[in-house]
């Protein structure tokens, strides 16, 4: 049964029961399908190992349009902070000639 330098394990080598009973916990991955193609990948993943798309979650998807609508707000109000101030600075144009013809 056991080779000429194989002894037979000792009893502080062998597994206690708490290496025995496994956690089922810890061994359940998340699992989730790629919006794609279907196939189930991990949680955690960013891309499909399958279709090699890219996987955006809903949280993603949430932040990723809050960043649009507060580039698309900034530009328009600096938009329109821009043409207000170039017609102030046109009023203050036409204004000042015509004082200037006044005064001539």
């Amino acid at each position: 049964m056991f080779l000429s330098d194989e002894k037979p394990l000792e009893e502080k080598e062998f597994p206690d029961e708490a290496d025995l009973c496994a956690d089922d916990e810890e061994d359940i991955v998340p699992l989730s399908r790629c919006p794609v193609c279907g196939q189930l990948v991990y949680e955690e993943t960013q891309q499909c190992p399958h279709c090699k798309e890219w996987i955006v979650g809903r949280r993603q998807v949430w932040r990723q349009s809050r960043k649009w609508y507060v580039r698309a707000g900034l530009y328009l109000t600096k938009t329109i902070v821009i043409n207000w101030i170039f017609w102030l600075v046109m009023a203050a144009i036409v204004a000042f000639a015509a004082l200037w013809e006044l005064v001539r």
